[in-house]
């Protein structure tokens, strides 16, 4: 009997498989949503995505195939209850998958972000390390509701790491805010800010040659991708979604230029909430951008 089945449908696009050593790109998940404020289900993102995986053949939005590149999943780090703890062991874990070329964390939401960085800060090392937070929400408190690890403090948290200067700071998307982040960013004057009102202004083109120029010195790149950053209507499955958001489009087009363009070495995805998805359109959307980063790395 013949098998019809493309060769494709396995996980990861039939990209998984082989020795570390090989493999171009790690991946890890995060399946942690204790650091939000709102509705939660971030959590099932990283099993979902995969789920979706084997129904996209690996060739980019262009026509150029990219099934040569060659992914080394390690699987996710169990959730614990012990919030310290857990942190903890995803900062060990993640030190693993930042021995890639690049590394790529499902999160989760936000929050993972903090000891996701802080094992980036060690592993790199060093001075020079710029991060491109794209998202709504600037996530500059100092603490929130109680705790510093809440995803409304990530971005302050990683200001805090060795080697990240106010200037390597940069933001997309920004359109929600709370009168503290307002606050530091007045004293802050190096942190890059591109509202999502900027970016219509402007267009993403003009943001995107912006944030290149900002991070040009940069060694090592760090990019946070908040899928609330888009449009409710382009991601309706997120915690604390905010309307007039980046299209799709938008997000693809930033990120094309900053992998050009930048040093870009680790990127995680957070936010992504199957429970509250409708269609899987917001887990299509993250999956859009994670096989067009794949194609711009296998170039």
């Amino acid at each position: 009997m013949i098998d019809h089945t493309p060769p494709h449908r396995r996980v990861w696009s039939g990209l998984a498989g082989g020795d570390a050593q090989s493999a171009q790109v790690g991946i890890l998940g995060v399946p942690f949503d204790g650091g939000t404020s709102f509705r939660k289900g971030a959590a099932f993102a990283p099993a979902r995505l995969r789920e979706i995986t084997p129904h996209i053949a690996p060739i980019s939005e262009e026509g150029r195939r990219f099934d040569a590149l060659r992914v080394m999943d390690y699987g996710d780090v169990l959730v614990d209850l012990d919030w310290l703890r857990y942190f903890t062991a995803v900062r060990s874990r993640a030190g693993a998958v930042l021995k890639h070329p690049f590394a790529l964390f499902l999160g989760g939401d936000h929050s993972v972000t903090i000891p996701l960085f802080q094992a980036f800060s060690q592993v790199k090392g060093g001075s020079g390390l710029g991060v491109l937070h794209i998202d709504a929400h600037a996530d500059l408190m100092d603490t929130f509701e109680g705790h510093r690890w809440s995803h409304a403090c990530t971005a302050r948290r990683v200001l805090e790491y060795p080697g990240v200067s106010p200037e390597h700071m940069v933001f997309v998307g920004l359109r929600s805010w709370l009168p503290q982040e307002l606050e530091y960013l007045s004293e802050h004057h190096g942190i890059g800010v591109h509202r999502a009102i900027d970016v219509y202004r402007s267009g993403i083109q003009a943001v995107a040659e912006a944030v290149a120029g900002q991070l040009a010195d940069v060694k090592a790149l760090y990019v946070t991708l908040d899928i609330d950053v888009l449009d409710p209507a382009h991601a309706p499955g997120t915690g604390t979604p905010e309307a007039a958001g980046l299209t799709t489009r938008d997000v693809l087009e930033l990120l094309r230029v900053v992998f050009e363009r930048l040093p870009v070495q680790a990127m995680d995805i957070v936010e992504v909430s199957p429970p509250l998805d409708s269609s899987d359109i917001t887990s299509l959307a993250a999956l859009k951008v994670i096989y067009e980063v794949f194609g711009w790395l296998h170039g």
